[in-house]
């Protein structure tokens, strides 16, 4: 035995408070929010955080004194502890997942007196009130049922393969989750990616004209030039002043319609190119979202849903942008 728990009781209570943790946020959440959504970290009907929790609270009843009377456990002492214990699993938890996935699944940031938004004192309490509930209403029914309702027979092959599901259900969700890291790191990139290339075009485009209307100025100053040099040779003759007027006005006239023909062919170059790159980002963007958006019970679409609030520590905006995508991407499909 280990803190009063057989081997048996530890792996079944395990199971059974990962499931019912896994369905009280389920109603929370429908009550709260108004949609059923599975709201677990792994695919499957259970949520890991509330199994370890209770194994720790179940190993605290043993240590806290009992009543001569009647053999219950004091109020007090299973709501203190409770909170404490459950608050701790909730912190380490949120620090893991986080440290681990760079992401934070729930945030308490907006509650007083949170710690690193991870813990507040809000759903501590709520939690050693919760503890107060299962200790009392809840753990004796799991407890008939693990060591009365299910034989160790029956119930040994049973969890062995509900762990089996288990632990591949864990390695797929952290293979999401990684792929979720890359795909997000490739949409950073992108969206910097078109960033500088909508810069160049307008680059591209303002500067071409900037060139050509210094050009035409230029033109135009040399013009003014000549006609004062042809003002200060009036005493040259009028018919030799003439000719060599209209040839240089000519010339002019060709270099400035050459100059403005070389800029706008480069111009169109320079924007075809820069289009054709913007193209072919958003093409690689679009596959990419397509990718993530195209399983609504598995993947990153099911995690958004299970984690509205979900945040990214290295790629926030992107992952925002993802969020808002998707959700746009879901209410059409429920319209349609």
């Amino acid at each position: 035995m280990i803190l009063g728990m057989t081997y048996y009781e530890i792996c079944m209570y395990f199971l059974m408070y990962s499931f019912l943790g896994w369905c009280v946020e389920v109603v929370y959440h429908a009550l709260v929010v108004g949609k059923i959504v599975n709201r677990g970290f792994l695919n499957g009907p259970v949520c890991p955080v509330y199994g370890f929790g209770m194994l720790a609270v179940c190993s605290m009843i043993h240590f806290i004194p009992k009543n001569a009377a009647t053999g219950e456990v004091n109020v007090l002492g299973v709501f203190f502890g409770g909170m404490i214990l459950a608050t701790a699993v909730e912190f380490v938890a949120g620090y893991l997942l986080y440290h681990l996935f760079h992401a934070r699944w729930w945030d308490y940031s907006d509650k007083p007196l949170n710690i690193g938004g991870y813990i507040c004192p809000l759903y501590s309490v709520l939690w050693g009130i919760g503890c107060v509930i299962v200790v009392k209403y809840v753990h004796p029914l799991v407890q008939s049922a693990s060591d009365v309702g299910i034989p160790e027979k029956y119930g040994w092959p049973i969890m062995l393969v509900l762990y089996i599901i288990y632990f591949i259900d864990l390695i797929a969700t952290v293979l999401t989750v990684a792929g979720l890291n890359r795909k997000l790191k490739e949409l950073d990139g992108l969206d910097k990616s078109l960033r500088t290339v909508s810069d160049h075009l307008s680059e591209a485009i303002g500067g071409t004209t900037l060139k050509t209307s210094e050009k035409v100025g230029e033109a135009r100053v040399q013009g003014a030039l000549a006609k004062a040099q042809l003002a200060d040779a009036a005493g040259e003759a009028y018919e030799k002043s003439q000719i060599r007027r209209r040839e240089k006005k000519a010339e002019r006239l060709e270099r400035r319609e050459e100059t403005q023909r070389l800029y706008q062919e480069a111009a169109a170059e320079s924007r075809q190119k820069v289009e054709e790159t913007k193209a072919l980002l958003l093409e690689k963007r679009d596959a990419i979202l397509a990718q993530l958006s195209s399983h609504r019970a598995f993947g990153a679409e099911r995690l958004f849903r299970a984690f509205p609030d979900m945040h990214h520590r290295d790629y926030g905006e992107t992952m925002d942008r993802l969020r808002n995508y998707l959700s746009e991407r879901r209410e059409k499909r429920d319209r349609g």
